[in-house]
């Protein structure tokens, strides 16, 4: 280790002359030996000064570094050109300067001597960081009468008189909670000297008055300790001095204040069902439930099936829920009624919403509750027997039946024995055109038909074009389309077209 050769100690002295300014550096000086080899320290070095304030160890109260040239082991530098000595270092303390070259320690640290404290004699002109010349000298003058209104810079004094206010104040009495007072003189006020041993001045709502030093009007009480109840989880408290109460902290980290049916706890932060025990570990879905999602952490979200086509919905398949067509099924059957139409006998029906049927005969023919009549405005010869019993009273029909001579409800007749359905049909195959016609009681109307029909003026149709069309396969069926070709009845129908449809039905 480097170190200072004991032959030739480190000198420190003050640099200059104490004339007219005290110096701030100390100049030092050392030989430099290497420990290893004996040979002298040489070159370009680091070197970095401190003071302590012991031999060893202490406290650090001034350092600075620099870097420097070694001619031959001697150096000679001075201390305080980077961070000055002045009288906040050498304020009269002992002290020790420990050396570093390039960052290792000399040893010993080498003791000031007196020659640096010259540094303290330039104290002399000021009083810790103040100049001289800021400093009030002592007062010496005094005022025999008035009071001293300026203290000038040698300390005399300049007196005031008392007789400068407009006032006229002849005494001062004593008010509530104070005493003393008088009316000329110099007068003394003090708060009352008259309670008892550690009683207070307390407002009374008129007045100051002594009272025990209690707790507020609504106390009353004396707490003389505090401690940490039975049920826990607090601590701290005392019977003396200032007191602190707090939740503990003797728990493990993350760990939560939990009631286990007698105090407050440390537990562990688990989310527990305390109401049955369970500890829910995850949410899921199966296949067939009509729900998607879940997690088995985090956040769970569940929603209904989204991988359903548009318009669908969710049906019960019997054993779980699967997309499905939005239908009126009727579940037990294969049917999807979509109407309700009147036949023969029957009047009323509907498309939508409730729909009543209502029993009635056809014209000339009138039937209720409990009776059958016909109706003289629809009859012949043919509904009286030939042994002239009236319409008054039972017929004997002679062995001839009764016949309604009238059409079906929303049928129109047609001369001669011809009924045609009242409105068009739109929409219609032949197929589903034949079977409604079968489910009204007549049948679908034939080429022939619907000519005859047109023949007699019953209007089919206003707004369009009509082109007839048998069925290609039997010719006892017609549609008819709209179409361009009025000349083609017959031809064969353009399935881009709207078809239309038409009952027949034989007058009864």
């Amino acid at each position: 280790m480097k170190r200072l050769a004991l032959a030739a100690l480190a000198a420190l002295f003050a640099s200059t002359p104490a004339i007219a300014e005290v110096p701030s550096t100390v100049s030092f000086s050392a030989r430099l030996l290497d420990e290893d080899t004996g040979k002298a320290v040489d070159g370009s070095h680091r070197i970095a000064f401190a003071l302590f304030t012991a031999e060893t160890g202490g406290t650090s109260v001034w350092d600075e570094g620099r870097d420097v040239m070694i001619d031959d082991g001697v150096l000679f530098t001075a201390l305080g050109e980077n961070r000055a000595l002045d009288a906040t270092v050498f304020d009269g303390r002992a002290l020790w300067l420990e050396v570093k070259l390039d960052d290792v320690v000399m040893e010993p640290r080498v003791a000031i001597e007196s020659v640096p404290y010259a540094i303290r004699a330039g104290a002399a002109d000021k009083i810790g960081n103040v100049d001289a010349a800021q400093i009030q000298q002592r007062v010496s003058g005094a005022c025999t009468s008035g009071f001293i209104s300026t203290i000038n810079a040698d300390g005399s004094v300049v007196c005031g008189t008392d007789n400068v206010g407009t006032g006229d104040v002849t005494a001062v009495l004593p008010g509530s909670g104070l005493s003393g007072g008088g009316n000329s003189g110099d007068i003394t006020l003090s708060l009352l000297q008259t309670c008892a041993a550690n009683q207070i001045l307390k407002w009374s709502g008129t007045a100051w008055q002594c009272a025990a030093d209690a707790t507020g009007a609504g106390g009353g009480g004396d707490i003389t300790s505090v401690v940490v109840g039975a049920a826990g989880g607090l601590m701290g408290g005392g019977t003396t001095g200032d007191l602190q109460l707090s939740l503990l902290s003797t728990c493990a980290t993350s760990q939560v204040l939990k009631w286990n049916g007698s105090t407050w706890v440390c537990a562990n932060d688990v989310d527990t069902d305390t109401n049955s025990g369970g500890d829910i570990m995850s949410v899921t879905t199966a296949v067939g439930t009509g729900l998607q999602g879940g997690v088995t952490t985090g956040d769970a979200a569940l929603s209904l099936v989204t991988t359903c086509s548009p318009g669908q919905l969710l049906k019960w398949g019997g054993s779980s829920w699967a997309c499905a067509n939005d239908i009126d099924t009727n579940t037990p059957g294969t049917g999807d009624i979509t109407d309700v139409i009147a036949g023969n006998g029957l009047t009323g029906g509907a498309a939508a919403g409730a729909a009543t049927i209502n029993v009635v005969g056809g014209t000339g023919i009138s039937v209720a509750v409990d009776s059958i009549a016909l109706d003289t405005a629809f009859t012949d010869a043919r509904y009286v027997n030939q042994t002239g019993d009236t319409m008054g009273g039972a017929l004997d029909m002679g062995g001839f039946a009764i016949t309604n001579r009238a059409c079906p409800a929303l049928f129109t007749k047609v001369p001669p024995s011809l009924c045609a359905e009242t409105a068009d049909q739109s929409g219609h195959t032949f197929a589903s055109c034949a079977n409604r016609c079968r489910v009204n009681g007549g049948h679908m109307c034939s080429s022939a038909e619907i000519r005859a029909i047109i023949s007699s003026g019953v209007t089919l149709s206003s707004s369009v074009l009509l082109d007839w069309m048998d069925d290609q396969t039997s010719d006892d069926n017609a549609l008819y389309v709209n179409s361009v070709n009025a000349e083609n009845p017959d031809g064969e129908d353009a399935t881009a077209n709207v078809r239309w449809c038409r009952c027949c039905a034989d007058v009864e």
